[in-house]
């Protein structure tokens, strides 16, 4: 699964789910849908992303993602944060020293990192609606971050809402005002069969089933 990527020193943190979602919604979606209390035994095991950079695993509860990948940096940008002394780097800020693979000005490190994408909770709700998974994720009072996954033939699809053109059709469904672009929205059982009519969600990333 290994291989090897062209990274900037914050690679890791971009390719993490720590951005903040393009919408939030003020109630679980789809509205008045009686949760899951896991997921369902379908949907359980391992998927390889695409570029075979990660596994996520869906268990009972929990839905996470693995990586395990290699990455290569300039000397220079290495230099900035870290102390390099044959094939090991050290942090300038903690002292934590990494093994690392130097050739000529090239240093390639290994990342070995997992995320938890979402986890069902008193807080966190897993809805079924029309074929597809909604991950409702509980972030303030009125304030709901939703992602959709979907299983077909073996193949995951994760999707998250864009920053265009999935904001363009909630303003548009929702009927917000031609001088106001909102993302936080307040939608009923039938706006959000909608919207997803219309393909929301539409960023999306496909893995395989690992047998």
């Amino acid at each position: 699964m290994k291989k090897i990527f062209i990274a900037s020193i914050t690679i890791i943190a971009l390719m993490l789910n720590s951005c903040d979602p393009a919408a939030t919604f003020d109630k679980p979606q789809p509205d008045k849908q009686k949760p899951l209390t896991s997921f369902p035994k379908r949907t359980q095991g391992n998927y390889l992303s695409k570029d075979e950079s990660s596994i996520l695993t869906i268990s009972d509860k929990l839905l996470t993602r693995h990586f395990d990948y290699e990455y290569k940096e300039h000397k220079d940008s290495i230099i900035q944060f870290y102390k390099l002394n044959g094939d090991t780097i050290i942090s300038k800020r903690d002292g934590v020293k990494e093994k690392v693979i130097v050739v000529g000005d090239t240093v390639i490190r290994h990342a070995n990192l997992t995320d938890t994408l979402f986890y069902i909770s008193e807080d966190n709700l897993l809805n079924k609606f029309k074929g597809y998974y909604f991950l409702n994720k509980h972030l303030s009072n009125n304030t709901w971050e939703v992602n959709k996954l979907s299983l077909q033939n073996g193949v995951l699809t994760y999707g998250i809402i864009s920053e265009g053109d999935d904001i363009k059709r909630l303003n548009e469904i929702t009927e917000s005002s031609a001088d106001t672009t909102s993302k936080h929205f307040d939608l009923t059982r039938k706006q959000f069969k909608k919207f997803i009519k219309q393909g929301g969600f539409s960023e999306e990333e496909k893995f395989d089933r690992i047998r």
